[in-house]
């Protein structure tokens, strides 16, 4: 397996992915899967690729490449989202785990860089 290098797009959707699968008691593997999987595992990963839209600052192509999914299903995936925010408690932990997400791809870069 290959070091997790933050500046890869895929590593970045990958450490999305896995931070939302634990958040939320599923394994990353389905969350990261290519298959649709069941409506919990696609909610999971809309709020990864939604994650890693915000949190680290990529566009929906970005994203939609390193989740192997088109554009349009990320933008779809993005709408949904913001949509859930109107709700404080959602709200609330979505930015935890947005911070938790930039705190780790941000160390990840600084020790690239060192």
């Amino acid at each position: 397996m290959a070091e997790f290098n933050p500046q890869r797009d895929e590593d970045r959707a990958y450490l999305a992915g896995a931070l939302v699968a634990y958040a939320l008691g599923l394994k990353s593997e389905a969350v990261l899967s290519v298959e649709r999987g069941n409506p919990v595992h696609a909610r999971a990963r809309h709020i990864a690729m939604y994650l890693t839209h915000t949190g680290c600052g990529m566009s929906l192509s970005r994203v939609a490449r390193a989740f192997g999914r088109d554009r349009s299903t990320v933008s779809h995936a993005c709408r949904i989202i913001e949509d859930y925010r109107e709700d404080p408690d959602f709200d609330t932990w979505l930015e935890q785990l947005s911070s938790g997400l930039r705190s780790v791809a941000l160390l990840g870069v600084a020790e690239a860089t060192a």
